[in-house]
């Protein structure tokens, strides 16, 4: 089989399954496994799964699925490799923690619109759109909410901002009128 198709069906086949894979499984290690043993994992894995093996010739959903894989192991790896982070990651597992963790992520994120970024990356955009939103720049802002959107495709709270922005931006646009103001004297 051709390696880049098999790249391609691995890449969908982890992409589908991402929901349900914990951070170890991602890298393909017990959780007792020891310290010593992320690195080299991690390394492999992000060498198997980059998406560069599978950009050549691929639809954009295709890139977009490795992209997110490739981020869900890169999160993976930082978490693990730090002890301390890997420690606390465990108890979250030992608590059932990564489905409560989103649950409670998605009502923090409601509450407080500030906190709905998962990602550096969409966190960098999403605060430029909400100081965009304060300056009432509503299309400065659906334009950050859309490269924000690009890290976290699935998020909610930016889909719903996002619209909220255009919005508000169609409004303004619409109450404006002409600048140019007539004298009748």
């Amino acid at each position: 089989m051709d390696p880049r198709l098999r790249a391609r069906i691995e890449i969908d086949t982890i992409h589908e399954l991402l929901p349900e894979l914990d951070h170890y499984r991602i890298l393909g290690l017990a959780q007792e496994c020891a310290q010593a043993d992320i690195e080299p994992a991690f390394r492999g894995e992000t060498r198997r799964l980059h998406p560069d093996r599978t950009a050549a010739g691929a639809s954009p959903e295709q890139r977009t699925k490795a992209n997110e894989v490739f981020r869900a192991l890169n999160e993976a790896g930082r978490i693990l490799r730090d002890p301390d982070s890997r420690a606390a990651y465990d108890a979250q597992l030992r608590s059932g923690g990564a489905a409560a963790e989103e649950v409670r992520r998605a009502a923090e994120a409601s509450k407080d619109p500030a906190k709905a970024a998962r990602t550096p990356k969409g966190e960098k955009h999403w605060k430029m759109a909400l100081q965009n939103w304060n300056d009432e720049d509503f299309n400065g802002a659906a334009m950050n909410i859309q490269f924000a959107l690009q890290f976290e495709p699935q998020n909610e709270v930016f889909k719903e901002w996002l619209q909220k922005a255009k919005d508000a931006w169609n409004e303004k646009k619409r109450g404006k009128g002409s600048t140019y103001k007539i004298r009748l004297g």
